[in-house]
């Protein structure tokens, strides 16, 4: 208010009446110095953050945050990202024009994510201009939230989960409800797609235009089964965890990803494995839902898997492709999410478990990463409480 009545009464000239102006002309470069110092001098006990929506170069990260942040690190440098909660906080949008058509997959539980689904998908009206959003979700759902989900003119696909044998870590739901929505998804003649689930949300805009011009200046290696590579963000896509790709999120053809999520149930996959659900381990590897559905789609491709680091940092070169997480700007509200960079930084080890884009270029190059360096052994794992351990992480 009052500087608003300071430029009305002083015109163009205002900002030579600011305190810091009047002081430089009287000091001159006497006072600039004292200036910094104590600026200094203060910035090492300013652990309260305020004004968290201020301006930087021109622009403020967020568009409203009342609260503050307190830093009391003495170590290291803390750094922080805010993200809005609420569609209304929200400005980005997109203006990319893309030819073929593109489909946002949410799969999962609504349940407790309920409001923040709600709000995901009023976001992805304003930076998936171009795309059909579908949510795959069970028939178990509350029905007033579903109603009110309908209303924002999205495809709802719904599954009844009590026909879907169960499985460990829930696969075979996961398995059903994504391949249901694909083959949705493809009758609408959609040739790309995004698969997410209910506890995620990217933030980037144009990612329509990005994740298309990725698929294209990659190529995916020539073989019997897939068009294209298949895009994953590094969080759980591990080096020395064998075919552990993450399926929290993936990009790619319709096609593709169909083939990569077949509807085949677990206990059938495995079987053809020589497995079953009590004896679920290939050389120390767990076959959870990530290494069970990399590695079947990999037997496609192949027609045999040798379960060795070679042979899996081989296929991450020839069939898939890793999108950091900051092109995205994901967020997975699960497992200490208030941490930016869970699972994907390090600087108290040698190196970061997962997979992250500039060590995948290295690999697509045929650069030597020498991963082998760190370890000459893979990650093995034991079954425990109905579950499995790590042996020997090398982290």
């Amino acid at each position: 208010m009052l500087k608003k009545f300071k430029k009305r009464l002083l015109g163009e000239n205002h900002h030579k009446f600011r305190s810091k102006n009047i002081l430089k002309k009287i000091f001159g470069d006497t006072y600039l110095d004292k200036q910094r110092r104590w600026k200094y001098f203060i910035k090492k006990f300013n652990f309260i953050k305020t004004k968290l929506n201020k301006k930087n170069a021109g622009q403020s990260l967020i568009k409203n945050e009342k609260g503050f942040l307190l830093d009391l690190t003495f170590n290291n440098y803390l750094t922080y990202h805010l993200r809005p909660k609420i569609f209304e906080d929200f400005e980005l949008e997109s203006t990319c024009e893309i030819l073929e058509k593109f489909a946002v997959i949410i799969q999962g539980p609504i349940q407790e994510n309920k409001e923040f689904l709600k709000q995901t998908i009023k976001i992805y009206k304003k930076i998936f201009k171009n795309s059909l959003i579908i949510l795959s979700t069970w028939e178990s759902e509350d029905k007033q939230v579903i109603e009110e989900l309908r209303n924002e003119n999205i495809h709802i696909i719904l599954t009844d989960d009590t026909k879907i044998k169960k499985s460990r870590s829930n696969i075979n739901k996961q398995i059903i409800s994504t391949n249901i929505a694909l083959n949705f998804a493809k009758e609408q003649n959609v040739k790309y797609c995004l698969k997410t689930r209910t506890d995620q949300r990217v933030y980037n805009n144009n990612l329509e235009s990005f994740l298309i011009s990725l698929l294209k200046t990659f190529p995916v290696k020539e073989n019997k089964l897939t068009k294209s590579r298949i895009f994953v963000p590094p969080m759980g896509t591990f080096k020395f965890f064998l075919y552990h790709l993450t399926d929290l999120m993936m990009f790619g053809e319709t096609e593709d990803l169909i083939n990569y999520w077949d509807k085949e149930n677990y206990d059938i996959g495995l079987k053809k494995m020589g497995l079953d659900e009590k004896n679920y381990f290939i050389n120390d590897t767990p076959l959870c839902p990530e290494t069970f559905l990399c590695s079947r789609f990999i037997a496609k491709i192949e027609d045999n898997v040798t379960w060795d680091l070679e042979n899996w940092w081989r296929c991450l070169k020839d069939y898939f492709c890793i999108i950091d997480n900051s092109s995205l700007d994901s967020l997975w509200l699960k497992y200490e999410w208030e941490v930016e960079y869970r699972y994907l930084k390090t600087y108290s080890d040698k190196t970061t478990r997962t997979v992250d884009f500039h060590e995948w270029l290295s690999l697509y190059n045929n650069s030597k990463n020498n991963w082998h360096l760190y370890s000459n052994e893979h990650e093995k794992f034991e079954e425990f409480n109905d579950s499995y351990r790590g042996k020997n992480l090398f982290l």
